[in-house]
């Protein structure tokens, strides 16, 4: 089980590269991969909750071995061994889920430039910075994401240093967190939370991709950045709300029709 997920990784990576026939090919490869996502989620959960019995036991076995018992001292040595295998395990499962979600949306994107018939001739785009910025701003709230996100990414690739540059980047995830595509979201946001750490916008990306999971329901990833944000930004203007939703994590955290 643990190598077919780096299997599918490989070819993800492969298809993504080559030319899309269809639509309904990347819809189909999209279900495919949020089937091995789950799939993948159910095993961190299993592991996880293997390990939580493991080390009550273990506590148990160190209570005994203070009577002087070397047959309990041999058992908590092996159930540690196991617990450690079981860590990494966690761990390995969550970074190949980690790499599906980036090469998700990669594929996404290519959908995105899809069309069953002949491209429609695009409009030009302004040459003026400021002129670029508003038409991209109206773009986004008419509800144009894509033609949105083309100019996003021409204002992002031809003027780097300009001080909307941020804003914009935290645009191009906002039009896909208004389309449901959260993982192309995440990928978006986290180039703000990586690259631009001083960023008056870096709260908004991580409340954004702290939502964006819990809009997945992949609640442990969204207590990481949601946790940040309320330790860090108590006077961000979400921080309430995030407050909140680190509260019904905490209570639906084992239920699964809430969290995976």
């Amino acid at each position: 089980m643990m190598r077919r997920p780096a299997l599918f990784i490989a070819a993800l990576t492969l298809t993504a590269a080559g030319c899309w026939t269809s639509k309904d090919q990347g819809e189909a490869l999209r279900r495919d991969v949020d089937e091995l996502k789950n799939r993948l989620h159910r095993d961190i959960k299993q592991s996880r909750e293997e390990r939580e019995k493991l080390q009550k036991v273990m506590e148990q076995a160190t209570a005994l071995l203070t009577r002087n018992s070397a047959d309990v001292g041999a058992q908590v040595e092996r159930m540690q061994a196991r617990a450690d295998k079981l860590d990494g395990q966690v761990e390995e499962q969550e970074k190949k889920l980690n790499d599906i979600n980036q090469q998700l949306a990669k594929i996404d994107v290519k959908l995105d430039n899809l069309s069953s018939g002949v491209q429609p001739k695009q409009p030009p785009i302004p040459t003026d910075p400021n002129a670029l910025f508003q038409i991209a701003q109206q773009k986004l709230a008419a509800g144009e994401h894509e033609e949105a996100r083309r100019l996003l990414r021409h204002f992002r690739s031809n003027f780097p240093t300009d001080p909307r540059a941020d804003s914009a980047q935290l645009m191009l995830g906002d039009s896909y967190f208004a389309e449901n595509k959260f993982a192309n979201a995440i990928v978006e946001y986290r180039k703000i939370v990586e690259q631009m750490k001083k960023s008056k916008v870096y709260p908004d990306a991580l409340y954004k991709i702290g939502m964006a999971f819990y809009q997945l329901k992949f609640c442990a990833d969204a207590q990481i950045f949601l946790n940040q944000l309320v330790k860090r930004h108590r006077r961000y203007k979400e921080a309430a709300r995030a407050r909140k939703v680190l509260t019904l994590i905490k209570r639906y955290k084992r239920n699964p029709k809430f969290c995976r």
